[in-house]
């Protein structure tokens, strides 16, 4: 029962946004346990099995967390065995993300049996889901003190390092996790993640190849990959990493998204659209999308779809400084210089460095900009990505 954590690099913007987690697969969490735990009668095979349902997922899942709550809410069961029960129980809760649920009854498991390294291990990974990195580190302290040659743990604590933008600290935890097992694939793909948000780029792609070469269905290091690849200029190999990633899982809204990307430098606007509205289709929340779509719209002359895409990227993340600054750009194109001169103001509220690179209008902030401000280079917006 092992869960590995990773972190997905935000194309080109040296951002960090949370990646799959590799979780207890085949289970779903009880709706609710109605009946007292002596009415159901006890299965440890049920419990502790590897059940495998093709069927219908919940019920299998009410099954197994009923027989092992038959066991662990006995007490005058053994110690060890109701807190394997409460160890199983939790996996169940975990898979189906009630991390609340899991983090519970991971704690009562280590109440139970206090050197179990597993039950720190999962409880980090799930406190990690609900991002509280602090409470995840500390659970993968105890892991590792427990077990210091466990190579997942090293990665795991590296990922929710990576997170919380200590950066020199999850290369270390990476590293040591490649160290205790060089077949680490995850390790040698978050190390990829931290070098490149260092900026560099080469020895990120070396860590990619690495993970890639121990995995080559590895999705995640693919798209990464391409991504160090277009911070460097590489577009087509970008591109070629995007198509390997999708061949893999044509459901990847981030890899069509970074694809858009690749194509939107290469203006190539036709394919940047497509591939955006892709992404927007597989996950309307897919912020990336709105983005490159409204680039390549802009690319393309079309203001107004542009404008409203930069909106909708606004409207899900109100704190992305690009996306205001994108929109100043394109309103003052359009000579919305009032507007423009309040979607700078914003963008420089958010990131200061971004004064000077739009017009912010009069002093006080206020009154619009004046009329005869001159038309904006767009060709900068790709390379915001």
């Amino acid at each position: 029962m092992s869960r590995r954590i990773g972190a997905f690099l935000r194309a080109l913007a040296g951002g960090f946004s949370r990646g799959p987690l590799v979780v207890l697969a085949g289970m779903a969490v009880l709706g609710g346990l109605g009946e007292p735990a002596s009415a159901v009668v006890k299965d440890p095979a049920l419990c502790f099995g590897d059940e495998k349902s093709a069927g219908d997922a919940k019920a299998a899942a009410d099954r197994r967390i009923a027989a092992c709550t038959a066991i662990a809410e006995d007490v005058t069961e053994a110690s060890p065995l109701r807190a394997k029960a409460y160890f199983y129980r939790a996996g169940a809760r975990d898979d189906m993300q009630d991390w609340d649920g899991a983090i519970t009854d991971y704690g009562e498991a280590i109440a139970l049996d206090p050197k179990r390294a597993s039950a720190y291990f999962n409880r980090g990974a799930a406190w990690f889901d609900k991002g509280d990195d602090d409470r995840a580190i500390a659970d993968f302290n105890m892991a590792i003190s427990l077990e210091p040659s466990d190579s997942q743990a090293y990665s795991s604590r590296g990922s929710a390092f990576l997170h919380k933008g200590k950066v020199d600290a999850a290369i270390l935890d990476f590293q040591q996790a490649i160290e205790a097992d060089p077949r680490n694939g995850r390790a040698h793909a978050e190390l990829g993640s931290a070098l490149a948000a260092t900026g560099e780029q080469e020895k990120a792609i070396a860590a990619y190849d690495e993970a890639i070469r121990i995995d080559p269905t590895d999705v995640t290091a693919l798209v990464n990959r391409g991504i160090a690849h277009a911070a460097k200029g590489r577009f087509d190999r970008a591109i070629a990493d995007y198509d390997t990633a999708l061949g893999i899982d044509p459901r990847s809204a981030d890899a069509y998204a970074k694809r858009s990307a690749a194509w939107t430098n290469k203006k190539e606007w036709v394919r940047a659209i497509a591939d955006a509205n892709k992404a927007i289709e597989l996950d309307a929340g897919n912020i990336d999308g709105y983005y490159y779509r409204a680039v390549a719209w802009a690319g393309k002359g079309n203001d107004d779809r542009a404008t409203a895409d930069f909106g909708q990227v606004i409207a899900l993340d109100p704190k992305d400084a690009g996306a205001w600054f994108a929109r100043s750009l394109v309103r003052a194109r359009r000579g919305d210089a009032a507007g423009a001169a309040a979607d700078c103001r914003k963008a420089i509220a958010l990131k200061p460095e971004k004064a000077g690179d739009c017009d912010a209008g009069p002093a006080d902030a206020e009154a619009p900009a004046a009329e005869t401000t001159a038309k904006p280079d767009l060709s900068s917006l790709t390379k915001q990505l």
